[in-house]
């Protein structure tokens, strides 16, 4: 009997909450917001917020005085000991952003933000000689205060403030530089720790003898011992305790011997573990595990590489060495501005470099030692632009063909934009990827995002935002337009020579694709907002992406596939109002729970136009890369969850790579969750259960038409034919335009074989054979009303047993009356 399959229906709230004006509706764990406000009821409270604008900066300031003023005092070795080790322990069990709480965030703010009061703040006259619990708890206390004030009351009232002295300013532009500047002085790590040495190792292999000039070394070698580095910050805690406990068994067990063979005797077990100790040699040993575990050792940068003296100057500062932070003017030592620690990640402490940080070590390492090489100038400023360009435009198109094996990528394309009957006008291309019925137009900019605080100069965000996103996207539809002119239109190389021809009409999905090399993920995951901040995008969508998040794509996604059904997902988010995510990766993590999430949305909203966030759905993502930082051969379980025997086909398709494999392998993956467990969940038990005889064909009804047909015999021509037949006898029975036959043929139950499929239009059916597919789909609309007959009683509101997808009294109940 045909499995009943619940329509969709727009999901009901959880809970509702009302104050005022203002409305939260949570559905799970997304949560939709809106205002009703009564007249001039916003204005008033816009007026108070504004009216506290002073009050909340002045408590700012104060409080930042108070916490440099602490800091000065403090011995920054010990400070920073403190800060790194109550790091350390609070993100003991954190495996994703979603597991990050208050506790931890002030936790992370205790390191990098109090580095940075130290780099910048000259030392008191008055120095104490610890720290003490009660130094600790109020500087804690200024910190959480600083950013707690930061993140509410201070955004609120500098909104207000600026909209009054700019009534014309927009509510999108209004967003923009909130969003900017809580992000700039909230957020961090761009890339997973996995990808951070080999990300470096990438960028600057094409500088490596400039590198060398500077440094003395290779960029191979420099990332080896940044590599150093990052394993002791990251696996730094667990190495101490394995190399205290290494220290503990051995010197216990010499000391027994020594007892035993009358060379250790006394009754101070202290002082006979110590001389046994050093009897034994243990001594280094035992003060390598103690500087791990109680002293800084694991911050060391010596003690952990062998980077050399030039790159160490270069990239640390003494106590108060920093005179930006805190120079006169707006935001002195707030996190507004432009962090130290941003441009050095080391500290210089008694005559050690120490390193407490790897995201803010390699977060901006690559522009900062850019910055190095172009204070040489003459001939290294240009050869170092030169290989950024090149390993920039290169990166992108081998993740894409990483994650697209047999792709056909054309780079540097070139083309007349000029209109009939004029002179040629001669444009270019970064290059295009072509995969199945898929065409990828890619742009890359390896241009730096700016590195000024949004907070101070918001143009130059927005001017980087136009070089970035803009720019690649007025190119990108202008080579999608020159595709649009004609049927088929020419390619040609740098020297203008033909080098192929290509049509729009061979490809289903277009993507314009913007590669960057910065990442500035939480503004690029909203891009198709950006026009309303002035920035010209035109109307075709734009997926600006960073080339740290086609590495993670890549690591990912293992089907080429399902990875292009993302792509179509991804761009209708494009152009969606509703989704407003903070990262691009939480966009994957929507398509990997709700597969068509923009529609999901939809469904969520109901119908009215809300912003919805989504939050947490990253978290899975993080789980997996943080395994990979352990054990780099753990494969990728992200995927959306798939009958196996839907995995088989589309893993079969992969390893065929038949044309239009693409559009077979998104027309099931459009499949919702109960659809897919339908057509495809329990083939193996009706193949084994048939024992030879012919197995019924299995469909679906609505917008995914699909009739599938498992055989466990070879796909002949007289089984194809009658499939195709039944099919035609569908389009005719339900009044359909088209339907997909999939031909599923097995060697066995759990062997799939082989795939065809053939995509029927009710327009195909010629006029001899309607009488023939008539009587054929009378035969099947009578044979499963018999079925549903002796099942039971056929309610006049359950689903006609025809498998129209319609209801029984709308359907075939006259019929039958």
């Amino acid at each position: 009997m045909r499995k009943k399959i619940k329509s969709r229906q727009s999901p009901r709230p959880d809970e509702s909450f009302s104050s005022g004006p203002f409305q939260m509706v949570r559905f799970g764990r997304h949560i939709v917001a809106k205002t009703n406000f009564a007249p001039g009821q916003l204005e008033a409270i816009q007026d108070q917020f504004a009216a506290g604008y002073s009050e909340v900066v002045a408590e700012i300031d104060e409080l930042v005085e108070s916490a440099a003023r602490l800091v000065a005092k403090l011995p920054p070795l010990e400070l920073m000991h403190r800060a790194w080790w109550t790091r350390a322990g609070a993100m003991l069990q954190v495996k994703s952003e979603s597991d990050v709480g208050q506790s931890e965030v002030l936790a992370e703010r205790m390191v990098d933000y109090v580095q940075s009061l130290i780099a910048s703040c000259p030392r008191d006259a008055e120095q104490k000689t610890s720290v003490s619990d009660e130094d600790w708890a109020n500087l804690r206390s200024f910190v959480d205060e600083i950013f707690s004030k930061l993140n509410s009351r201070y955004f609120l009232a500098a909104t207000a403030k600026r909209r009054k002295a700019d009534p014309e300013i927009t509510p999108a532009m209004e967003y923009f530089l909130f969003q900017s500047q809580l992000y700039w002085a909230n957020v961090k790590a761009s890339q997973y720790q996995v990808h951070q040495v080999s990300a470096l190792r990438d960028l600057l292999r094409p500088e490596s003898l400039i590198v060398k000039k500077l440094y003395g070394m290779t960029s191979d070698e420099l990332c080896d011992e940044l590599a150093k580095l990052q394993h002791a910050q990251t696996f730094g805690v667990s190495d101490a305790s394995s190399a205290m406990h290494q220290f503990r068994e051995k010197s216990l067990a010499h000391l027994q011997s020594d007892i035993e063979n009358g060379l250790a005797h006394g009754s101070d077990f202290a002082e006979m573990l110590r001389e046994s100790v050093e009897r034994h040699g243990l001594s280094g040993e035992g003060e390598r595990a103690f500087g791990m575990l109680l002293g800084s050792d694991l911050l060391d940068v010596e003690k952990n590489s062998n980077l050399p003296s030039s790159f160490k100057k270069d990239f640390s500062w003494g106590p108060g060495e920093d005179g930006d932070f805190f120079s006169e003017g707006d935001f002195r030592g707030w996190p507004l501005r432009v962090w130290p620690t941003f441009k050095r990640p080391f500290l210089i402490l008694d005559g050690k470099y120490y390193c407490y940080d790897s995201s803010t070590l390699f977060d901006r390492i690559y522009r900062q030692i850019e910055k190095r090489a172009f204070a040489l100038g003459g001939s290294e400023k240009q050869q170092w632009i030169d290989g950024r360009k090149l390993v920039t435009e290169e990166l992108p198109f081998a993740y894409l063909q990483a994650i697209l094996p047999g792709a056909r990528v054309l780079k540097g394309v070139y083309y007349d934009a000029s209109e009939s009957g004029k002179a040629a006008k001669w444009c270019e291309l970064d290059g295009l990827i072509t995969f199945d019925d898929h065409l990828f137009i890619v742009e890359v900019k390896s241009g730096a995002f700016t590195y000024t605080s949004p907070a101070t100069d918001s143009e130059a965000h927005i001017n980087s935002l136009r070089a970035l996103v803009e720019d690649p996207a007025k190119q990108g539809t202008r080579f999608l337009n020159y595709l649009r002119s004609a049927k088929e239109v020419a390619l040609f190389d740098v020297q203008k020579k033909e080098v192929d021809r290509i049509s729009l009409t061979d490809y289903r999905q277009a993507t314009l694709l913007a590669f960057t090399l910065d990442p500035f993920t939480e503004i690029a995951a909203q891009s198709q907002k950006l026009s309303d901040i002035g920035l010209s995008l035109g109307e075709e969508s734009v997926w600006s992406v960073s080339i740290d998040d086609i590495r993670v794509y890549a690591d990912i996604f293992e089907s080429p596939f399902e990875f292009l059904h993302f792509v179509e997902q991804r761009t209708k988010s494009l152009r969606s109002k509703l989704i407003e995510l903070d990262d691009e990766l939480d966009h994957l993590g929507l398509y990997l729970k709700h597969n068509q999430y923009e529609r999901y949305a939809n469904e969520l909203a109901g119908g009215e136009r809300l912003a919805m966030r989504f939050t947490g759905y990253r978290a899975d993502i993080d789980v997996f890369f943080a395994e990979r930082m352990k054990d780099p051969s753990v494969r990728s379980p992200l995927r959306q969850e798939l009958p196996s025997a839907m995995g088989a086909v589309l893993e079969l398709l992969k390893d065929t790579g038949r044309d239009g494999s693409a559009r077979l392998a998104s027309h099931l993956l459009d499949l919702a969750g109960d659809w897919r467990i339908h057509l495809f969940d329990g083939i193996e038990k009706r193949l084994r259960d048939a024992a030879g005889t012919p197995i019924g064909a299995l469909s679906t009804t609505g917008e995914v038409r699909i009739t599938l047909q498992p055989l466990l015999s070879h796909i002949d021509s007289d089984s194809e034919g009658a499939a195709i037949d039944n099919v035609k006898a569908m389009l005719l029975l339900h009044g359909e335009t088209d339907r997909l036959l999939l031909i599923l043929q097995y060697d066995s139950p759990t062997v799939l074989r082989d795939v065809k499929w053939s995509w029927i239009k009710k327009d195909d059916i010629t006029e001899p054979e309607i009488p023939h597919l008539q009587a054929l789909a009378e035969m099947l609309r009578s044979r499963r009303h018999g079925k549903a007959a002796a099942a039971g009683k056929i309610g006049r509101n359950a689903g006609c047993p025809c498998a129209s997808g319609k209801k029984y009294k709308r359907c075939c109940l006259g019929r039958n009356m």
